[in-house]
């Protein structure tokens, strides 16, 4: 337990250290993307998985039972978007009750010129909009995703208003039926949520 607790904690401050640099770039808007060739990357990627993933929570030491939906798709030329649904089931596992919870999000990413394999998320703004990254310094997350061989690892990362920080990762691996889901949530090196899942390919 306390390897496990030291290991934890190197890769929180590796993180954290990430998390300070990218801060000061992405608050002057000084990350760039494109350039980089993603094609082959990404679109091994590319279909929607379906199934279930198997939650524990720390607080309570309450297990969760979750629906996951997951779509990857090509954003402009070497991006993709990822979309995914969550639908955490009641306490009984039934999927139309009043605690039932359903999260729905969509985002894109785009390659990182310079880094292989390292995508950040688009900049928002319409046509008529200024461009905007995210600001960790407004409590706003940071999210990037890296490609690992067969595996889709986006990570999230967020400074709280006590000045702590919040670490999400989610890990997507491809396997011969569809994909393995693996998911965890820090909060100052304490781990928060833990979900494991499998996911079938539907196209």
């Amino acid at each position: 337990h306390i390897l496990y607790r030291r290991i934890i904690r190197m890769k929180f401050l590796h993180v954290t250290r990430t998390l300070r640099a990218a801060s000061v770039f992405l608050a002057a808007g000084i990350i760039l993307a494109g350039g980089a060739h993603a094609d082959e990357t990404i679109e091994k990627f590319f279909g929607n998985y379906v199934g279930l993933g198997n939650a524990t929570i720390a607080e309570g030491d309450r297990r969760e039972v979750r629906d996951l939906d997951v779509t990857v798709e090509r954003f402009k030329n070497e991006g993709f978007t990822l979309k995914w649904i969550t639908v955490i089931r009641d306490e009984n596992g039934g999927r139309t009750g009043a605690d039932v919870k359903r999260r729905e999000v969509e985002e894109n990413f785009i390659p990182v010129e310079d880094k292989e394999n390292v995508f950040v998320l688009s900049p928002k703004g319409g046509l008529f909009q200024k461009s905007e990254l995210p600001n960790p310094l407004r409590g706003e997350a940071v999210r990037w995703a890296s490609i690992e061989d067969n595996a889709m690892v986006v990570y999230s990362m967020a400074i709280s208003a006590s000045g702590g920080a919040e670490l999400q990762v989610y890990r997507r691996s491809l396997t011969d039926k569809g994909m393995a889901i693996s998911f965890m949530r820090l909060q100052d090196e304490d781990v928060k949520v833990r979900m494991s899942g499998d996911l079938v390919r539907t196209k």
